[in-house]
């Protein structure tokens, strides 16, 4: 049995438990409040926002590209739903009128940055570190530069603050948002394919795999992921502007090299996701709690990003032992096969 526990803790996923408990140990001591029923609803509601971006980029890391966009797209999805529903006068039709455009401008930009990628062979770091300021700016330009208030009224109102069952909306959402993910990965077609492109893409095209559509709609979901994120969150704060989700793509990177996802593509899955969704959003919510400055917490986020690249290099070589690039293991191959569309 002891064995058996040490086994864990020494394992990637016994580190995080290990950190988590560190965590709420120090709280415990030092902050009775943590544990108050709003205190944990709060930290459950930041988690279900970025929790919903780190669903959609996962789809993109597993294929081993990146969405350095989102926090711009999050702020224009809030944005374009707030022009259409306060210009309707809070209607269920100027809802979802603004809901559909936003999200047909979100299908648009995962579709520019899925054929950059694919078809033109850009990077996506510096495709999506370009769209990142083309949507920042278009925020800028649909609110006129200003924030755009509301009232807490009408479905908008709901989208972000109703509780049925006495449950928040948006952790419902969260939640089943989270599940389809989750079952799109593991138990589908696609999902496999994508494990696959991000493991060895030379291997993947040589057995049929659709590489270019797999990845550009993997790009879509990411978007459509922020634009909704960011809706849920305007409805939530009643506010919306260019800086909207400003720290999404740091909480939600964070998350997913917390949770142990390779950031080379072809490994990882929702529960290491979220789990690093949970920890980053306990961590945060420590640090206001014990009053760290604003400053200081950005410090305490970026260590937490460079231990957490390091115990994932760490163990990857352990595990793996360094795979050979462009020589795909009969696992992989045979997973290709399986995923062949």
């Amino acid at each position: 049995m002891s064995n058996k526990v040490t086994k864990f803790f020494g394992s990637p996923w016994g580190q995080r438990v290990s950190l988590l408990i560190i965590v709420i140990l120090v709280m415990i001591l030092f902050q009775p409040k943590f544990f108050s029923l709003d205190n944990v609803s709060s930290i459950l509601l930041a988690i279900a926002i970025y929790g919903i971006m780190v669903c959609g980029m996962l789809f993109v890391v597993i294929i081993g590209g990146i969405d350095l966009s989102i926090a711009s797209a999050a702020a224009l999805g809030g944005s374009i739903l707030s022009i259409f529903a306060k210009g309707s006068g809070y209607t269920v039709e100027g809802f979802i009128t603004g809901f559909v455009v936003a999200i047909v401008v979100a299908i648009l930009v995962g579709l520019i940055h899925g054929v950059m990628c694919t078809i033109f062979g850009l990077p996506a770091f510096v495709v999506t570190l370009a769209t990142q300021y083309v949507l920042l700016g278009a925020v800028l330009v649909v609110t006129n530069g200003a924030y755009i208030y509301h009232s807490d009224f009408g479905v908008f109102y709901m989208l972000g603050n109703a509780r049925p069952l006495g449950i928040p909306l948006p952790i419902i959402i969260f939640l089943i948002y989270t599940a389809i993910s989750a079952f799109v990965l593991g138990c589908t077609t696609y999902g496999r394919s994508l494990y696959c492109i991000g493991g060895n893409p030379v291997a993947s095209g040589l057995v049929g795999i659709k590489t270019k559509i797999n990845t550009i709609i993997a790009y879509i979901f990411c978007s459509v992921s922020a634009f909704f994120g960011g809706m849920i969150l305007v409805s939530m704060n009643m506010m919306a502007g260019a800086a909207t989700a400003s720290n999404a793509i740091g909480s939600v990177l964070t998350a997913i090299i917390v949770g142990g996802i390779n950031l080379a593509g072809g490994e990882g899955g929702i529960p290491g996701a979220i789990f690093g969704a949970l920890l980053v959003g306990i961590i945060n919510n420590a640090l206001i709690l014990l009053g760290v400055p604003s400053d200081y917490q950005k410090f305490v986020q970026g260590v937490i990003i460079i231990g957490a690249i390091a115990l994932n290099v760490y163990t990857s070589r352990r595990s793996e032992n360094m795979k050979t690039p462009l020589k795909p293991s009969k696992k992989t191959l045979d997973s290709a096969q399986s995923a062949k569309l």
